[in-house]
């Protein structure tokens, strides 16, 4: 992601500066937009957060093989998640899609 975003000169000293920067979460939103074009309405992602962490086997979300591990992500951000569902956005402007 760094060298995708100096290419197109966003300018961010972190993780968490990049995962809240307005061109970052826009485009993000312009590819769950764009995916969600091809699915049925059931399959459509509704709502999404990004999340300020690289997910790697050594923090703990992927097994070695790659995995997710849901048991784990869901108890990290059992807020982030929680706050999806009850109506308060994570991130302000980028409430559920349509």
């Amino acid at each position: 992601m760094p060298g995708h975003t100096r290419a197109r000169g966003i300018a961010a000293d972190s993780l968490p500066g990049l995962a809240a920067h307005p061109e970052v979460l826009a485009e993000v939103a312009a590819a769950v937009v764009a995916a969600n074009a091809r699915l049925a309405q059931v399959q459509r992602v509704k709502r999404w957060r990004l999340v300020p962490a690289e997910w790697t086997v050594e923090t703990g979300e992927l097994t070695p093989s790659l995995k997710l591990k849901r048991r784990v992500i869901h108890a990290k951000y059992a807020d982030v998640i929680d706050s999806m569902y009850s109506g308060h956005s994570g991130h302000s402007g980028y409430p559920a899609l349509p």
